[in-house]
């Protein structure tokens, strides 16, 4: 039963980490001061022409002090790395089959390494270090899809979790690869706006798909507990 607790606690770490960052980071695009790569003067966020990461930036495209934006980006990105990893830690236990054990520990090791990553981002704002903050970037998003693949086998190879959780993964997986190749090779922010439209488009579509899977797995992996829980205390009845 101690055991069915911290289980719990851990997967419900899941979802308070998805609605603490899409709370908070809406509440830092309110605050911030404004402007873009391209056009500095704007005094507001722009959903389609700022990154996340703009949020965080310690001061604005034109030098303006960004503190708290600054503060509560890496707050919420931090956290939502913490509870990253503290999901990843339990998820194993899930798992009974030999084999999709191994695939769900390979795919932990993914997760806990986005996580990481994650706190990274957070904690590197791009004014600062733009190479540092790319390679977490670049080290996080490569991170999550692998974890997508090996937790999707893990959940098809495991007879008693249910696959449309590997589904919704699968789903997730292709929007994430054409985020990265976008991101590796498409136009750069930097040149054009156009190019900048493309980009933080594609790291928005992506963020808020991460979001939802995220929470639809931690949700999922709560119900997984609960039926095993259930099942175990009817095997304790009958015994």
């Amino acid at each position: 039963m101690e055991k069915q607790k911290w289980q719990k606690l851990f997967f419900q770490f899941g979802v308070f980490g998805t609605f603490q960052f899409l709370s908070l980071t809406i509440l830092a695009m309110l605050i911030y001061p404004g402007g873009t790569i391209h056009h500095p003067e704007y005094e507001q966020y722009d959903f389609l022409y700022n990154y996340f990461s703009d949020l965080g930036r310690t001061f604005t495209f034109d030098g303006s002090p960004n503190w708290l934006s600054h503060i509560i980006f890496t707050i919420t990105l931090t956290v939502s790395g913490v509870c990253l990893i503290i999901f990843f830690v339990a998820l194993p236990t899930l798992f009974k089959s030999n084999s999709s054990k191994v695939l769900i520990l390979i795919a932990s090791f993914f997760g806990i390494m986005s996580g990481i990553c994650y706190i990274g981002i957070a904690n590197v704002p791009w004014n600062l270090d733009l190479g540092l903050h790319h390679s977490w970037v670049y080290k996080g998003f490569i991170s999550f899809l692998l974890m997508t693949i090996f937790y999707s086998a893990a959940i098809l190879v495991e007879k008693d979790y249910p696959n449309r959780y590997a589904k919704a993964f699968g789903i997730f997986a292709i929007i994430l690869f054409i985020q990265i190749v976008i991101m590796i090779y498409g136009p750069r922010a930097y040149r054009s706006n156009t190019g900048l439209l493309i980009q933080a488009v594609a790291q928005k579509i992506v963020v808020y798909s991460e979001i939802l899977v995220m929470l639809f797995q931690a949700l999922g992996a709560l119900k997984v507990l609960k039926l095993q829980s259930d099942n175990q205390n009817i095997f304790e009845n009958d015994a």
